[in-house]
């Protein structure tokens, strides 16, 4: 009875002072306990809620709470004490911190060198802490912001940072270049024509035939790769070793060219180069991953992106172009197309009479550098030539005058029978320059003597004259009278002059074959 009484008594004295406490004071609605871990605050007006596990920005991470100090300082967590923006050490890295008050109080940014990958931020306010973990985030972010202390007390708002711990590890440098190349092989085509399938000559005649040659190519592409150096960089006070490097190329395990395991020493880099095969062109990304066996130095990735431009190799791509009967016609590449070669041929003269054929033959053969496969390629042109056995064939004054000893056509020794420089009757010139006198104001002697002097140069080549020997014999009379010179000529009228153009036009038909043996080619 008396533990009991004594119990009982206790609870009667607590209940007495509470009465008295209570005494002469108003009453208030009971308030039911605070949750500072989420608090909603007037702030310019308007409702803020801040929170402990507000997350950080942009990486995501929402704190831990954690009550108490945080884990002592180590090689691998450094404290920064007092927390002021600037750029610290890590080991051999840095960490470069900023402050900055916002709606819900004071928040930090940080950003770390390359070789440096953090672990936790712990961000520290008066008697407790907010923890950051970075272990789960693939890629390992290097910069990261809105870290903030838990709610300090009722006030709604994030506690000043007391101090800030970053616990990190280190990892490797890892960067690469990443070269296309591919082959591309050329096939050419080669084709020739000419401006004439057949002609008529005369013996001793010479005509010029007008060429074409057009080559043309297409091409194959093959063998693409991706190609490239991976450099590894030990920017830490450890030795890593190295245990794997693999390389993709869009799904494609690319071949490293490296001794593995490796051990890289401390401050130390590593070079190696990788090859792989593709399918086509298509552009694409180019990704290695190095995984080492040291617990505190992890390995590290690199991307690069390729594309394809201009072929590496090249095989065939130029070709040497000639003509058996012309020479070189020259060179040409891929890039000069198209191309088509121009130029002539002189055909005859033919002494004898008869069926005669020229064929001349254009070519090509790739040129020789180490990637040639010496391919070739011809195509050929046949001109089929008449030379009649009776008779022979006419040619007109414009043939004559330009085939004289003087040029600029082949030379025909036809002239060799007359002589460009014999006087030609009483014009005061020679047959050469009568013939390349403009019969200005339409000069009968003139346009006579055209005719005449390509109906002698033809009667001299051969071709049969009955059908221009009188009308010739008229017109040499007329030229043989010393009256009848150029001057005196220009001024008849009537049926004199109608005399020498008819004379001129019988001449003139013969010349172009209209009477007499027909007319040879020009």
């Amino acid at each position: 009875m008396s533990k009991k009484f004594s119990l009982f008594g206790i609870i009667l004295m607590l209940a007495i002072v509470f009465m008295i406490g209570g005494c002469g004071e108003e009453q208030k609605e009971p308030v039911g306990p605070i949750n500072k871990t989420t608090l909603t605050i007037q702030q310019d007006g308007e409702e803020v809620t801040c929170a402990d596990e507000d997350p950080s920005s942009p990486v995501g991470i929402v704190p831990t709470f954690v009550d108490g100090n945080t884990p002592g300082e180590n090689a691998y967590n450094v404290k920064i004490d007092p927390p002021v923006s600037g750029t610290y050490a890590l080991g051999t890295g840095y960490v470069t911190i900023s402050f900055s008050y916002g709606d819900c109080g004071e928040v930090m940014t940080w950003s770390v060198t390359d070789n440096i990958v953090i672990d936790h931020v712990y961000a520290k306010g008066s008697s407790e802490y907010n923890d950051y973990n970075y272990t789960g985030e693939s890629p390992h972010p290097t910069t990261d912001g809105n870290i903030h202390c838990p709610i300090a007390g009722g006030s709604g708002k994030y506690a000043d940072f007391s101090h800030v711990n970053f616990v990190f590890h280190y990892k490797l440098t890892v960067s690469k270049s990443a070269d296309t190349e591919f082959t591309r092989a050329y096939d050419w085509t080669i084709a020739k024509e000419g401006d004439q399938t057949e002609l008529t000559l005369s013996t001793g005649q010479t005509f010029t035939v007008n060429y074409d040659v057009t080559v043309d190519a297409t091409y194959i592409d093959s063998d693409w790769k991706v190609t490239g150096t991976i450099t590894i960089f030990n920017n830490t006070p450890l030795d890593a070793v190295i245990t794997s490097i693999s390389d993709v190329a869009d799904g494609v395990t690319a071949t490293v060219e490296c001794a593995l395991p490796y051990t890289l020493s401390a401050g130390l880099t590593l070079n190696c180069t990788y090859s792989a095969d593709l399918a086509d062109a298509s552009a694409g990304t180019n990704t290695v991953t190095v995984v080492t066996s040291t617990p505190m130095v992890e390995g590290g990735t690199a991307s690069e992106n390729y594309a394809f431009g201009d072929p590496t190799t090249e095989i065939d791509e130029c070709i040497d172009v000639t003509d058996d009967k012309y020479g070189a016609l020259g060179t040409v590449c891929y890039t000069d197309l198209p191309k088509t070669f121009e130029y002539t041929l002189d055909i005859g003269p033919y002494d004898a009479c008869g069926e005669h054929t020229f064929t001349n033959v254009a070519s090509y053969v790739t040129t020789d550098d180490e990637n040639d496969t010496d391919e070739s390629g011809s195509a050929e042109w046949t001109v089929v030539i008449t030379v009649p056995c009776a008779g022979g064939c006419t040619l007109t004054p414009g043939y004559w005058k330009t085939h004289s000893s003087y040029g600029p056509a082949p030379y025909d020794d036809t002239w060799a029978l007359i002589g460009e420089d014999t006087p030609f009757f009483y014009s005061g010139q020679s047959y050469y320059a009568v013939l390349w006198t403009n019969p200005a104001g339409g000069n009968a002697y003139y346009i006579l003597a055209h005719a005449y002097i390509a109906a002698e140069l033809n009667k001299l080549n051969g071709a049969n004259f009955s059908a221009a020997k009188e009308a010739f014999d008229a017109a040499t009379a007329l030229f043989n009278d010393p009256g009848n010179t150029p001057d005196y000529v220009a001024g008849l009228k009537g049926k004199k002059r109608a005399e020498w153009i008819n004379l001129a036009v019988t001449l003139d038909e013969y010349n172009n074959g209209l009477i007499g043996p027909g007319h040879c080619s020009e």
